[in-house]
């Protein structure tokens, strides 16, 4: 018998018992759409944090004091001179409370000169760069400027920040753009930066909290983190981006690889469906395959006719549940849904690891596609064997 007769036939005995078929494609599509939607939520925040790590740069190594003892100007120059060091950007870092805004905000003291190497780039949405001076000066996040009081803070405009029960009055010379990213633990939207010599006089102490310090080429972070790890000892914590950046890569391939075996588990309840389903087709059709093979039927020809209707069913449950898979990723992000929780803010998807950016893996998606229609082949075969086994006489005078 022609292949082509047998998927008609295959497609024609699915479609006599429409409701049947399309509540066992359904219960196969399940596993798939988990498998989508899960290894697109895990990529979409992968890519955000490596987005916010790589906006530090690769070749960057930062230093986070630790208690009670600040990082001093002796350690800047010890660190300036350190072999394959190209800057070091020293900043003072200290939580504070801006009205309007929900959560704190960070305040940081950084020289008018490093902010540009600080974010990369500065973009601002209106006014400039405050001047290298100790006076009260800010740029300030977007985030804090649209929160601000109840008509937003603009340049040129003063700001009352709180700091403890200290309260703050700065002049905004600047608002940035949005930026959607973080220096790994600030998020910049959500903060004021000030010139380094106004809070260092503000606080009265010449030490800083943070050195983000930039190597010469990525050839030299290796040796860098290591030295500054025999500099500092546990007086700090050295980070290199470019070994956090393998690390998170290196979690989330983990954590998608756990996700999808524990979706996975959704094809068992979908194969035992098919399973059944499969056998109720046998039996109901044992006189129609008895007059097949009275007809001339081969076994073979009745053995891939009830394969051929698993793998329809596979194929129409991974097309399924792939586009409702997509459809889900795209749609739960603008709902404010987070299959992977991440911290964040009201209206804001994924606040600390910057904005949710929908990236489909295709990859698990291919994948869920073959297990959904290998499960369903599988959950046919033994129906489909049972089927090719009858005898024609028999089955003619089955009831």
């Amino acid at each position: 018998m022609r292949f082509t007769d047998l998927v008609s036939l295959a497609w024609r005995q699915l479609s006599e018992r429409r409701l049947r078929a399309a509540l066992t494609v359904a219960a196969v599509s399940v596993g798939v759409i988990v498998i989508v939607v899960l290894s697109a939520e895990v990529a979409s925040v992968k890519a955000s944090v490596l987005s916010n790590l790589e906006s530090l740069g690769p070749n960057t190594v930062v230093v986070v004091g630790r208690g009670r003892m600040p990082l001093t100007d002796a350690d800047v120059a010890r660190v300036k001179s350190l072999p394959g060091v190209s800057e070091v950007i020293p900043l003072l870092v200290i939580r504070a409370v801006v009205p309007g805004l929900e959560d704190s905000a960070w305040l940081v003291g950084v020289s008018a000169t490093e902010l540009n190497d600080l974010l990369g780039s500065v973009r601002l949405s209106s006014g400039y760069v405050y001047y290298e001076a100790p006076a009260p000066q800010a740029v300030v996040g977007s985030e804090v400027a649209n929160s601000y009081g109840t008509s937003g803070a603009e340049a040129g405009q003063p700001i009352v920040i709180y700091v403890g029960k200290r309260s703050l009055l700065l002049t905004v010379t600047g608002v940035l753009e949005t930026y959607g990213t973080s220096i790994l633990f600030i998020q910049v939207d959500d903060a004021v930066f000030v010139p380094i010599t106004y809070l260092r006089t503000l606080i009265r102490g010449s030490g800083y909290d943070v050195l983000v310090i930039k190597a010469l080429s990525t050839e030299y972070v290796d040796s860098i983190t290591e030295m500054l790890k025999a500099v500092f000892g546990g007086r700090a914590r050295v980070i290199s981006v470019k070994q956090v950046m393998t690390t998170v890569s290196n979690v989330m391939g983990s954590l998608n690889t756990l996700l999808t075996s524990v979706a996975s588990t959704a094809f068992v309840a979908a194969g035992l469906g098919t399973f059944n389903i499969m056998m109720v087709t046998v039996l109901e059709r044992v006189r129609e395959i008895g007059v097949l093979k009275a007809l001339g039927m081969r076994d073979l020809d009745v053995l891939k006719l009830y394969l051929l209707q698993g793998v329809i069913i596979g194929a129409l449950g991974a097309l399924v549940g792939t586009a409702v898979g997509v459809l889900a990723t795209y749609v739960a992000p603008a709902l404010g849904i987070n299959v992977v929780p991440m911290p964040h803010r009201p209206g804001r998807v994924s606040g600390s690891v910057g904005p949710h950016v929908v990236v489909l893996n295709t990859t698990y998606m291919a994948l869920a596609a073959i297990i959904s229609v290998a499960v369903a082949t599988a959950s046919a075969t033994y129906p489909a064997w049972r089927a090719a086994k009858l005898s024609p006489t028999e089955a003619l005078r089955y009831e």
